[in-house]
């Protein structure tokens, strides 16, 4: 996929220049990823089982290139040593570099000629995988430099404090008349945040352009932005996304004015509680507002085991922290917009964008998610182009950069997480399989699979996504005169996974 684009605007500068043509034919000529269709209709003999494993499309690989070597040495490094694809803690570690260059109040703006689109650069990032995936480490490691700051804006807010108290003390010590204005508290600074309840992320964000929300577990997050009594904190990180002006009203504490609140997220879920929360954004109800399709949703598939993992080398942990610091402490542009050849690469990719999103035979989710296509190119292209040094202009490099990342890396992801083409989670199908094989069973209902219990599985639902995925690998096939699944004899015979 793109593999035009990405030889001529990854790998360095090419020894012939290519056109913007080219880089573009590539890109529309690039095939997607689609699973492919391995169900069997049911037959008089019956057919041979397939592999389940085989029904869910493989994510594409990471691409060497997109992002500079301190960050891509430390994926890989991650990668190597929690064996995932190195994918998960490449873009982990944007989200948490999208929240630095929103603190140093980056801006992008995609179309000079269009300058009321403004774009921040903060990303949602969901991680998403079972237990021992190695989320938690991800995350950690990711956010490593971001908690070097806070640690040392602590130190200095302590340092701010204990001056003000010395000031207040001389100021009470002092006659009435010769006291002069009386100091005023410091604001703390803050850049990481645990608490997200929206009152105290609207009084850190009052003093603060944008902080980052580093939570491991994604669920308890989502799961209050679904209660009515919450809509008010719903409709505040739905601002802080766009960096829109909000208001939020405190009881017996006075209302606060946000100008440009900013909140960058990363964290962790299972699959299990995502895909609860997906089936909300899926409907027409109150929860499919647009708000989980701001997520950028990273599928973690664990690779197969190894004895002796390869540690994480100490000089790529420490050039990562130090490209992070340089964003911190040097200077950036404040206002970020593509050349004349980026724009062109810029105009194709919308004018694709568009096309796709009006198609009526996508899911509405989905075409939601393309809805914010366009805005996440902007914020990529543009935290790449500082990251790669460009001095506040999108090169066509790092336009090119940014498409390929949306298209070829993340929408897959994102296509597996919201089921758009996908099969959905195997794992229920991979147990209920397990069980038919094992025991021997011949026919079963649908009832008996959750009632009992088989392979886990304990509700309806579950159940009938499994047997779905079954009667399409022709491991089952219902008898719609008894209601009965019947089951194919030739799975015993060492066939499918």
């Amino acid at each position: 996929m793109l593999d035009s684009t990405k030889k001529h605007y990854i790998n360095g500068t090419p020894a012939n220049s290519t056109t913007t043509e080219d880089a573009l034919e590539a890109l529309r000529n690039a095939p997607e990823v689609k699973p492919e269709d391995l169900g069997a209709e049911p037959q008089d003999t019956w057919p041979v089982p397939q592999d389940l494993a085989a029904l869910e499309a493989p994510l594409p690989p990471w691409k060497r290139g997109l992002l500079p070597p301190a960050l891509e040495d430390l994926a890989e490094a991650l990668g190597g040593q929690l064996l995932v694809e190195p994918t998960a803690p490449a873009v982990a570690m944007l989200a948490a570099v999208s929240a630095v260059l929103a603190y140093r109040r980056v801006v992008v703006a995609p179309e000079p000629d269009n300058p009321s689109w403004e774009e921040v650069p903060v990303l949602w990032i969901a991680l998403i995988g079972p237990p021992g995936s190695g989320k938690s480490p991800l995350i950690r490691e990711a956010s490593r430099p971001l908690w070097a700051i806070e640690r040392a804006l602590a130190e200095e807010n302590g340092a701010a404090l204990e001056a003000y108290e010395a000031d207040l003390e001389q100021w009470q010590a002092a006659k009435r008349g010769e006291r002069g204005e009386k100091p005023k508290p410091p604001t703390p600074r803050r850049l990481v945040v645990s608490d997200i309840t929206p009152e105290k992320l609207g009084a850190i964000l009052e003093a603060n352009p944008a902080v980052f929300v580093h939570v491991d577990e994604l669920k308890g997050l989502v799961q209050t932005w679904r209660r009515e009594d919450r809509a008010a904190g719903r409709a505040f990180f739905m601002s802080a996304y766009h960096g829109n002006s909000s208001v939020i009203d405190r009881v017996m504490r006075g209302t606060l004015y946000l100008e440009r609140p900013q909140v960058a997220i990363l964290g962790g879920i299972q699959p299990g509680p995502w895909h609860q929360v997906v089936r909300g954004g899926l409907g027409r109800g109150e929860d499919a507002d647009g708000l989980l399709q701001r997520f950028t949703p990273i599928v973690i598939d664990p690779l197969p085991p190894v004895r002796e993992p390869p540690p994480v080398p100490k000089n790529a942990l420490w050039g990562y922290e130090q490209a992070v610091m340089r964003l911190w402490g040097e200077k950036v542009p404040p206002r970020i917009s593509p050349s004349p050849e980026a724009r062109n690469l810029w105009r194709e990719w919308r004018f694709e964008t568009l096309q796709e999103q009006r198609n009526p035979e996508l899911p509405e989710a989905w075409r939601g998610y393309l809805s914010k296509r366009m805005g996440l190119t902007a914020r990529l292209a543009g935290i790449l182009s500082v990251l790669w040094g460009e001095a506040g202009v999108i090169s066509e490099r790092s336009m090119a950069r940014a498409i390929y990342l949306v298209k070829g890396i993340l929408e897959p992801h994102a296509r597996r997480a919201w089921r758009v083409g996908q099969v959905g989670d195997l794992s229920p199908a991979l147990r209920l399989g397990k069980k038919l094989k094992d025991a021997g069973i011949e026919s079963f209902t649908r009832r008996e699979v959750y009632t009992k219990e088989w392979g886990g599985i304990t509700t309806s639902e579950e159940a009938g996504q499994a047997i779905r995925l079954l009667e399409r690998a022709g491991w089952v096939v219902y008898d719609p005169a008894t209601k009965t699944y019947w089951v194919n004899p030739r799975i015993r015979e060492g066939r499918g996974g």
